[in-house]
């Protein structure tokens, strides 16, 4: 009896630890799903949330600055110090592809690292190309060429220059990260490119 109940007991303190086991693997599984990097509505500034040790930790990308996040609800969370609240939000198919900070600042999800510089090839350069004039103001133009490195801005009102490098195919920044492009693909062609967060410019046919 006594030799029963030690396997008894065995075998489940193995099961109990097997169970644990389990639902700390779909925790950590759920908690990846919300890890990337997210981009404020100006298009400059990202946030990373990134899994370490099981706990979710979200770092600004203009200043290094890191947040310990406490999980309060699913997808629900809060910097552990500061106690700001960050809610993750999904699409229609399930994906996460937002996060609310602070209850007003709207992020969202990109699928790439925008501190490193992608390389394009000739072809999906040359689809950016053109002149593009400003929605609000049809007499301000600027002409887009492929670079070296990426793309060249030249502004035709005072034919200043502006040297941009991709992070993706269709967003671009500048030597100092300030000045961000974010271009509008129609298939294989682009039709407008965004400056900043709404300063639209439609390309010439």
């Amino acid at each position: 009896m006594v030799i029963g109940s030690i396997l008894f007991a065995s075998a489940f303190l193995a099961a109990n630890c097997f169970a644990q086991g389990d639902v700390q693997q779909a925790k950590t599984a759920a908690l990846e799903k919300l890890s990337g990097y997210y981009q404020f509505p100006n298009n400059v500034a990202f946030v990373q949330f990134k899994l370490k040790d099981n706990t979710l930790f979200a770092k600004q990308l203009w200043d290094n600055k890191a947040y310990q996040l406490t999980q309060i609800e699913e997808t629900t969370f809060e910097s552990k110090e500061e106690g700001y609240k960050i809610e993750f939000l999904i699409d229609s198919s399930g994906r996460f592809t937002h996060a609310k900070i602070m209850g007003r600042i709207m992020t969202t999800k990109v699928g790439f690292d925008p501190k490193v510089i992608k390389q394009l090839s000739v072809a999906q350069l040359k689809r950016l190309e053109g002149t593009y004039s400003l929605t609000d103001d049809n007499s301000l133009k600027i002409d887009i060429r492929p670079s070296a490195n990426g793309l060249t801005i030249k502004q035709l009102w005072d034919n200043k220059e502006i040297a941009f490098t991709p992070r993706s195919e269709t967003f671009f920044l500048n030597e100092d990260g300030t000045f961000p492009l974010t271009f509008l693909l129609n298939g294989k062609e682009a039709t407008q490119v965004t400056c900043f967060e709404n300063d639209v410019w439609l390309k010439a046919k």
